[in-house]
């Protein structure tokens, strides 16, 4: 997680272009600060009725997440999402499972995978398979059991600080 406040000094502070160039990766931006959330050791399982009141409650508080490989973590071609600590990108929603999907990085074209997870992976609405890879581009709105994310660039997301 990186510190959403600095990100929104820098934006203020830069031109778009210097942003960008600081910022090479895309993110994935939450309407909800994940640590508000009791996290537990098992997955929760939701109910996907619920599951679209819930996602329409969100606060207006956003949290980003860079798309990146943590230091020392393995697999240099997949950026793990999961509930764990020890995912590249962490959250830490009971809805989320440990290992919940990856993205696949390095071609031309950004893919998720989800990796069996208890309550699945949406893009876009559409569920996805479990381990068969599904291209997603900045603008997607991508579900995580019960949390939604907006995938974008650095250029979107400059626009969305400033």
């Amino acid at each position: 997680m990186v510190d959403t406040d600095a990100l929104a000094e820098l934006a203020e502070s830069s031109t778009r272009d210097e942003f960008v160039e600081k910022q090479p990766h895309q993110f994935l931006v939450l309407e909800q600060a994940l640590d508000s959330v009791e996290v537990q050791f098992s997955t929760q399982v939701v109910d996907p009725v619920s599951l679209k009141r819930s996602v329409s409650k969100r606060t207006a508080n956003i949290e980003v997440l860079p798309v990146e490989k943590a230091p020392g973590n393995p697999y240099p071609d997949r950026v793990s999402v999961g509930r764990a600590r020890n995912c590249d990108i962490v959250m830490r929603d009971p809805s989320v499972s440990k290992l919940h999907a990856h993205f696949r990085v390095g071609g031309p074209k950004l893919e998720i995978v989800d990796i069996d997870s208890q309550n699945g992976t949406r893009v876009n609405g559409r569920p996805l398979a479990p381990h068969q890879p599904a291209p997603v581009s900045p603008g997607d709105t991508i579900l995580f059991g019960s949390v939604a994310c907006k995938l974008v660039d650095a250029g979107a997301l400059y626009d969305l600080l400033r």
